[in-house]
C-alpha cells in the first residue's frame, strides 16, 4: 500500500466519536482523538468504508476516501484484502483502518456524517449575502438563467433594509457579501452606499463578485476595491477569443475583448486579488477550451492569484453526457503543467460539505434589485420563488431550508461528502445535479494513474 494522501485524522475522530456514546460537549480534540485511537485497536471486526472510491488497472487500484480524504494506492492483491476477499495481515489492516477505508464493523458512516453535519451547522464562521446590484448586463451570453427578467437597477430606497437585514441576522459574525447580476460593476453607485454605511457602523466584512470582467478598470482596482474590502471575482470564460466574443456577444460593439479580460485578470492578480476563472463547457465549444487552457496557462501558471475550473453548461441541448464531462476534465488534467491551477488539491483535502450550496444555508441568502429574499442567486428576480423580502421573512424558513431531504440517488452516492445532494438548479433544467467535484476527482484519479 502506497499512501499519496494521509487520511483527515480530526474528520475520522469526530465520526468515531458521533457514532458512539462519546460526549463532545466540552471535549478537547486529543480527547476525541484517544477514543479513535482505542476504537480501531479494539475492532476486532471491520467492513470497508462506504466511501471508498476506486479506479481500477491491471496493475494497480487507486482509492480515495470521500469523507476521510485519503489516497492510497493498491496492489490487486491490497484491494482484494481491503474488500474482504482475502484474509488482510496486521500491518495492513492497521494502515486501512488508520486511513479510514476500513472501519469498525457495524459503523453506520452515513448516521455518523449526518450528526456531523448537523453539529458543524451550529458553527457558521460568516454571514453570506449574493446582492444583485442590477439585472442589467451589457453581455447577452445564450446559457443566461436571467432571460426574461426585467433589466433594472437595486431599488435605492431598499438600502436601509438591507443594511437593517445584515444587522438582524450577523449575530456578531463576519459579513461577506457577493456582488451579483446582471453584471455587478453596471452599479458601482449601489456598491458604494452598502460598503460606505458597513464601515460607518464597524462592521467586519469583505467582498467578492461573479463580473465578466470587461468594465474592472485600473481605477476600479487602485481606489475603490480596497474601500470596498474586495477580495477576489469569479470571471466566466467561454473559449478564446473568436469563442469568447461570439458567445459573450456584447451590446456595444466591442472587439478584442478577449485579450481585454486577460489583461484585467493581470492586473486582479498584480493587486492581489483571487482570481476564480470559470471554463464554461458544453459540446460546441469543449475543444476550444483546451486551447483556452494552453493559453492561461502560458499567460498565469506562475500566478497563485489566477485559478481555472470548468463549469457544465446546463438546460441546453448541447449539454454533455457525464462520459463527455469526465473525458474533458480529464483532457484538461492532460493539458496542464500544474493540475493544482484547477484547485485540485484543495478538493481532496476538503472537509465534507455539511450543505450543498445556500439553498440549505441558515446564514446565506440572495437579494434581488427589489429587496426579495432568495435561497438561490438563480432566482433572483422571480418573485414567485423568493423566501419573504429584506422587511419581512418567515421566521421558521430557516427550518424548512435546513429540512430538506435526500433525494435516494443522492443518499447512496460515494460522493455525497463532496457533493450533498448537489445543485437544485440544475435539476430544474433537467440536467443531474453533482457537483464539479465528482467528475473532477474521477477524471484525476484516472490520469494520475497512467
Amino acid at each position: 500500500m502506497e499512501t499519496l494522501i494521509s487520511g483527515n485524522e480530526k474528520i475520522l475522530a469526530f465520526m468515531y466519536a458521533l457514532g458512539g456514546d462519546f460526549n463532545l460537549s466540552g471535549t478537547k480534540f486529543d480527547e476525541i482523538e484517544k477514543n479513535f485511537r482505542t476504537t480501531i485497536e479494539n475492532a476486532v471486526a471491520v467492513q470497508p468504508s462506504t466511501f471508498n472510491y476506486s479506479f481500477e488497472t491491471p496493475q494497480k487500484i487507486l482509492v480515495y476516501n470521500t469523507l476521510y480524504n485519503s489516497l492510497v494506492k493498491l496492489t490487486p492483491e491490497e484491494f482484494s484484502e481491503l474488500g474482504g476477499e482475502k484474509n488482510c495481515n496486521e500491518e495492513l489492516r492497521r494502515k486501512f483502518l488508520e486511513a479510514g477505508l476500513l472501519v469498525a464493523a457495524g459503523t453506520d458512516e452515513r448516521e455518523n456524517y449526518r450528526r456531523w453535519r448537523l453539529e458543524s451547522l451550529k458553527h457558521k464562521e460568516h454571514l453570506s449575502i449574493n446582492v444583485t446590484t442590477t439585472l442589467k448586463c451589457n453581455a447577452r451570453c445564450p446559457y443566461c438563467y436571467e432571460r426574461g427578467v426585467e433589466h433594472v437597477d437595486f431599488d435605492e430606497t431598499k438600502i436601509d433594509a438591507l443594511i437593517n437585514f445584515i444587522k438582524r441576522h450577523k449575530k456578531n459574525l463576519p459579513v461577506q457579501l457577493n456582488w451579483f447580476g446582471g453584471e455587478p460593476f453596471l452599479n458601482p453607485k449601489m456598491i458604494d452606499a452598502v460598503t460606505t454605511r458597513l464601515g460607518e457602523l464597524g462592521f467586519e466584512f469583505e467582498c467578492f463578485a461573479i463580473t465578466n470582467g470587461s468594465l474592472i478598470t485600473r481605477r476600479l482596482i487602485e481606489s475603490k476595491f480596497p474601500k470596498w474590502h474586495l477580495r477576489g471575482v469569479q470571471i466566466t470564460l467561454d473559449g478564446t477569443a473568436e469563442q469568447y466574443e461570439r458567445r459573450k456577444a456584447y451590446v456595444d460593439g466591442q472587439r478584442q475583448v478577449f485579450k481585454k479580460i486577460l489583461n484585467r485578470i493581470k492586473w486582479l492578480a498584480e493587486a492581489g486579488i483571487h482570481v476564480d476563472i470559470r471554463l464554461n463547457i458544453d459540446r460546441k465549444n469543449m475543444n476550444d477550451i483546451l486551447d483556452l487552457v494552453y493559453t492561461l496557462q502560458a499567460r498565469f501558471d506562475g500566478n497563485t492569484h489566477v485559478v481555472y475550473y470548468p463549469a457544465f453548461v446546463t438546460g441546453l441541448k448541447d449539454k454533455l453526457t457525464d462520459a463527455e464531462k469526465l473525458s474533458c476534465v480529464k483532457k484538461i488534467f492532460e493539458a496542464l503543467a500544474n493540475p493544482d491551477k484547477m484547485s485540485i488539491n484543495n478538493r481532496l483535502y476538503s472537509f465534507p460539505r455539511d450543505m450543498p450550496c445556500m439553498r440549505n444555508d441558515p446564514q446565506a441568502f440572495s437579494v434581488d434589485v427589489y429587496g426579495r429574499v432568495y435561497n438561490c442567486e438563480h432566482l433572483v428576480g422571480r418573485k414567485e420563488k423568493s423566501l419573504g423580502t429584506l422587511k419581512r421573512l418567515p421566521k421558521k424558513i430557516n427550518e424548512a431550508r435546513l429540512d430538506e431531504p435526500l433525494r435516494e440517488e443522492c443518499a447512496t452516492c460515494v460522493f455525497l461528502p463532496k457533493c450533498m445532494s448537489g445543485c437544485s438548479s440544475n435539476l430544474r433544467t433537467g440536467d443531474a445535479a453533482c457537483m464539479i467535484e465528482r467528475y473532477l476527482i474521477s477524471a484525476y484519479l484516472e490520469f494520475i494513474s497512467e
